[in-house]
């Protein structure tokens, strides 16, 4: 907001930043008590593992996320604005209530299950292994890649769909010539992007894992210390993970810059003409439109229908700890949210500039510091937060702050993103006009950007608070009776078998979840 203040907050958030997640690494080296008998060598299978369901993971995000895509892209029909939110509202849902919506869908006493054994068929889906996170991942990640793909498909030029119409290209032919040239240059960065999402998976793999063979590196951090309190296995893990971390930033970045340059290639057109699809090519987008949104809509539908039709359904809904939970909830969501905001708008007001001023390396660091959460491990954070405060007791406050703002540095690459985008359109576009009425400060916010940004930082806020009502990384290692929030009681009743109440607590998780979601603003072309 005060441009000619930016430049200390920018920087000093930078250094706070790095300096946690060092100061965090020492806490969780220096607690080590004695050498760990585990071996550097059984990490590999582990490792093995990880790649193994991530690139799967995102292998069929990518397919499924782009047939997804080309449906609601060719296809016009009564109500698709609606379906395209509900189905987009499934990536912003906690990683918990997406693992009941499977169980609770496609396990052996799910609905599926019930369905095929009234049709006289058996339903022998193995949920608890590699089948169940596959599951879970991609009903988490179609509508990620449906959306970039989506924003890919409106960027092809008018004349490629014309001159396809002439030559009378089908299937694979109009595939290649005309939506493969624009799409290949995004779809590597939504690779990596779920990639990374499913390699760092935590309660996804947690639950539905199984067991230790189909464990994960965050899983294997989690149970180090949680249960063997091995310090030296997880930090082991830990600069594993680090590593493997650096690795894949580096090819998101060089992805990111081919997806970036094709959509500043390529603008949107003020009229998009797309040919109108006939036949069995109209016939085959309806039945991947059905099928895929079936498989997305009903596992929620699921989780309303088990909420509402428990035993004693009022009584497990005004339970004091439930409500206690949305309480805390809340009140972390609303700090989390806060705090990112914040870093993350001081953070774009200071890169704008140098970007603008093409001062390279002084960009290239300051903004680098948006990616440290995806970079180190989110256990990194917790687990040196957690070793570090050990043997101290914290009050109820202290702990809503200290997760809090925890959840709020986890969430700063995305929000960073959603802001630094309508920022950067702001001021290479009044810019001018701002210096020509001698503007500045607080004065050239109000009157030039303020209309321009107001409605983007409420959605950047809507998002972040939609986002953090389901973190559950940090909580789990401070959760207790007496502070718990909705996915740490999920997570004790799921792992109690407390059935019924679980599918209450899922369902006020995610009616909670979808009120801030209601407030996004999506810019998608769709009609």
């Amino acid at each position: 907001m005060f441009h000619s203040v930016s430049k200390f907050p920018a920087w000093l958030i930078y250094i706070t930043i790095v300096a946690i997640y060092i100061f965090s690494l020492f806490a969780l080296v220096g607690h080590q008590q004695e050498e760990t008998v585990w071996q550097f060598s059984e990490m590999l299978p582990i490792l093995k593992y990880s790649v193994l369901q991530a690139g799967l993971s995102a292998l069929f995000s990518i397919l499924f996320g782009v047939l997804l895509a080309r449906s609601f892209f060719y296809l016009d029909f009564v109500g698709k604005s609606i379906l395209y939110k509900i189905i987009s509202f499934v990536w912003a849902l906690p990683s918990l209530v997406v693992i009941f919506a499977i169980i609770g869908f496609w396990g052996s006493a799910g609905v599926f299950a019930y369905f095929l054994q009234f049709l006289g068929l058996k339903w022998e889906l193995q949920l608890y292994g590699l089948h169940g996170i596959l599951l879970a991942h991609l009903f988490f990640n179609i509508p990620f890649v449906m959306k970039y793909s989506l924003d890919g498909l409106n960027l092809i030029p008018n004349g490629r769909y014309r001159l396809a119409a002439q030559l009378n290209l089908q299937g694979w032919n109009y595939f290649r010539v005309v939506e493969l040239p624009t799409l290949k240059s995004i779809l590597p960065y939504v690779f990596a992007n779920v990639f990374l999402i499913c390699f760092t998976s935590f309660p996804i793999v947690l639950i539905l894992g199984g067991s230790p063979k189909y464990s994960t590196l965050e899983v294997a951090i989690y149970q180090a210390v949680t249960f063997e309190f091995d310090f030296a296995k997880a930090t082991m893990l830990i600069m594993l993970q680090l590593a493997v971390g650096l690795l894949l930033q580096l090819l998101m970045d060089i992805a990111s810059k081919m997806a970036f340059k094709e959509t500043r290639q390529a603008p949107l057109p003020v009229e998009l003409w797309k040919p109108k699809p006939f036949g069995w090519r109209k016939l085959g987008l309806q039945a991947v439109l059905f099928l895929q949104s079936s498989a997305i809509i009903l596992p929620l539908v699921t989780i309303l229908w088990a909420g509402i039709s428990v035993s004693d359904f009022g009584e497990r809904l005004l339970n004091p700890s439930l409500w206690q939970a949305v309480w805390f909830s809340f009140l972390l969501s609303l700090i989390a949210s806060s705090v990112v905001l914040v870093l993350a708008y001081l953070l774009a007001l200071e890169t704008r500039k140098l970007a603008f001023a093409n001062k390279k390396w002084q960009y290239g660091l300051l903004n680098s510091v948006a990616t440290y959460p995806l970079i180190f491990p989110v256990f990194l954070l917790a687990v040196g937060l957690f070793v570090l405060l050990i043997d101290v007791e914290l009050s109820s406050t202290q702990l809503l702050w200290l997760v809090g703002v925890c959840n709020g540095v986890i969430l700063l690459p995305y929000i960073y993103r959603l802001i630094f985008a309508a920022m950067w359109h702001s001021f290479t576009a009044q810019d001018k006009l701002a210096r020509s009425l001698g503007l500045t400060g607080f004065r050239r916010w109000w009157i030039v950007e303020k209309d321009h940004l107001i409605r983007p930082l409420i959605s950047a806020f809507a998002f972040a608070m939609s986002s953090s009502l389901g973190s559950f990384a940090v909580i789990a290692f401070f959760g207790s009776p007496d502070f718990s929030s909705l996915p740490y009681l999920l997570y004790q009743q799921l792992g109690s078998y407390r059935t019924e109440d679980a599918a209450v607590t899922a369902l006020v998780l995610m009616l909670f979840t979808l009120l801030p979601f209601l407030f996004i603003e999506h810019k998608e072309h769709i009609k």
